[in-house]
């Protein structure tokens, strides 16, 4: 008797699900806060206060603008000014100060500037953001909290001169939503910090699917085709893709499509999960095959192995399975409604009305009073999907046995008979 086989198909799919599921979930994932830090010119701010694009200049923009510059600073700082240690923190002004004032190439923090400040056709009008993960700094000891928006200055001093630098939290997890996202966002290696990290992901599960042993089919095999396999993979892949990531891309982020519109999320995912199962019934159908000794008829599948005796049927029919009459109706339905919306494509009538025209042939044994087992050798179009598939009747006739050839029309899926 033969034993199960064929587990390897399902563990090729796996692979390349979990590689999908999990790859796309790190490509999407935004950083869940940064703080952005930038020079701050008050000679500049200061005389910025007389310049509007109106013409007009408030009365207490022209008396900030004509105090000494240390009431300046302490006016738009309200004295909340942190003085931290040159030796250790100089360096760090200083190489602020370059990216920040846009000499990127100078800076060794040039590659914290978002990009839509280094675009060619975009001059700064100020000094720029550079972006830094809060675990990078001892942003709290500087009177920086961690709320969204939140800003705190910070100063060093040395040789008679004071830099003096602006922090800014940006808590992305309450930021970033469906409908706002930070114009200015931290470079895409901080702001999506672990994106090659799911493209390898997604590549290693596509490798293991292409490269995981196949079982070697020998040319009397009774099994569906690898080509028809692969095909039924790809249709489930193409619909997984946009179901299950297009969540992750409307809501700006992998943890905001959970927080942020998750009833759109919620619902996509339901579609999402018919394609897993798709792949199931494809990883199923890989590892099918018909095996055929003197006495009985085997179906070989990853889930065990089903014995069919000869002396134990009871009756073979040939049988037409279509779609049940509710998915027939709601497939007419789509396919009015498209063509009486106007419609310039006939694609979506097309495959409703395919859909429910669809029939599918199979073969009926049944065996006392237990279930009947049905073995689906032809498509909707009458082409045979099991190679070597005539060896069946063959094999029953030679039992002894007479086979119905009067198609009987069921109900039905398929996947679920």
């Amino acid at each position: 008797m033969p034993v199960a086989s064929g587990r390897i198909e399902l563990w090729r799919r796996l692979a390349l699900l979990l590689g999908i599921l999990a790859g796309l979930g790190l490509f999407f994932y935004v950083a869940p806060a940064m703080v952005s830090v930038s020079a701050v010119d008050w000679k500049q701010e200061q005389a910025n206060e007389l310049k509007s694009s109106t013409g007009y200049v408030s009365q207490e923009r022209k008396r900030l603008s004509q105090l000494p510059r240390a009431d300046y600073i302490q006016e738009k700082t309200g004295g909340r000014v942190v003085f931290v240690d040159h030796q250790q923190w100089g360096a760090f002004f200083q190489q602020v100060q370059l990216a920040s004032t846009g000499q990127f190439a100078n800076s060794s923090y040039g590659n914290r500037v978002s990009e839509k400040d280094k675009e060619p056709f975009w001059k700064p009008l100020g000094p720029v953001s550079v972006f830094f993960k809060p675990e990078e700094m001892p942003f709290a000891e500087w009177g920086l909290i961690p709320e969204d928006g939140y800003k705190a200055y910070i100063s060093t001093g040395a040789g008679g001169q004071t830099a003096y630098l602006l922090l800014r939290y940006q808590d992305y997890g309450a930021g970033v939503t469906a409908m706002s996202q930070p114009y200015r966002a931290a470079p895409g290696w901080l702001y999506h910090p672990y994106r090659n990290l799911g493209i390898g992901v997604m590549a290693l599960g596509l490798l293991l699917y292409i490269f995981l042993p196949r079982r070697g089919k020998q040319p009397e095999d009774i099994a569906y085709s690898t080509g028809s396999m692969l095909a039924g993979d790809l249709a489930a892949l193409i619909l997984l893709l946009p179901f299950y990531g297009l969540p992750f891309l409307i809501n700006g982020g992998t943890v905001q499509a959970i927080t942020g519109l998750w009833p759109v999320t919620a619902a996509m995912w339901v579609l999402a999960f018919l394609c897993v199962m798709l792949l199931y019934y494809n990883a199923w159908h890989a590892s099918y095959r018909i095996e055929l000794t003197r006495d009985a008829l085997y179906l070989v599948t990853f889930r065990g192995v089903r014995e069919c005796r000869f002396n134990e049927m009871s009756a073979v029919s040939l049988v037409s399975l279509r779609n049940p009459g509710w998915f027939r109706k709601l497939s007419l339905a789509l396919a009015l409604l498209s063509l009486a919306g106007g419609r310039g494509s006939t694609q979506p009538a097309g495959s409703a009305l395919l859909a429910a025209s669809a029939a599918y042939g199979g073969l009926e044994i049944r065996a006392g009073r237990g279930k009947p087992l049905y073995i689906w050798f032809s498509d909707q179009r009458g082409a045979i999907l099991i190679p070597n598939f005539e060896r069946v009747p063959e094999a029953i006739a030679e039992a002894g046995l007479l086979i119905n050839w009067e198609p009987r029309e069921i109900e039905g899926f398929s996947m679920f008979m």
